[in-house]
């Protein structure tokens, strides 16, 4: 009986992982492609802005394009944090299934 409750402990502890990497595969995803398109977008904005041109490209404008890159930025790095937190979140998790586990080996 003891074997069993190891092995759905285990069982469990597996399916959320499975869950979080998804999830922190999507979150990583987010940022490693939100950050550098942050960065043109708001060079594209400083430039506009500077040279008095409109990019007839985009046809955004120029304080748009500086604030919406910035804030791109931002919301891109906040991600990444997310998806660390989650991966340290989801190892405390398996130290403390691991734990658990062990004491009922022992007992």
């Amino acid at each position: 009986m003891i074997k069993f409750k190891v092995f759905l402990n285990y069982t469990g502890y597996w399916i959320v992982f499975a869950f979080c990497f998804a999830v922190m595969f999507v979150l990583f995803l987010a940022a490693a492609a939100g950050i550098p398109l942050g960065v043109m977008l708001f060079i594209f904005g400083v430039a506009s802005l500077l040279f008095n041109e409109n990019l007839i490209i985009t046809e955004l404008a120029p304080t748009f394009m500086l604030f919406g890159g910035l804030s791109l930025i931002f919301i891109a790095a906040a991600l990444g944090l997310i998806g660390v937190k989650l991966g340290f979140w989801i190892s405390r998790r398996y130290l403390r299934i691991k734990r658990r586990c062990d004491r009922l080996r022992d007992w």
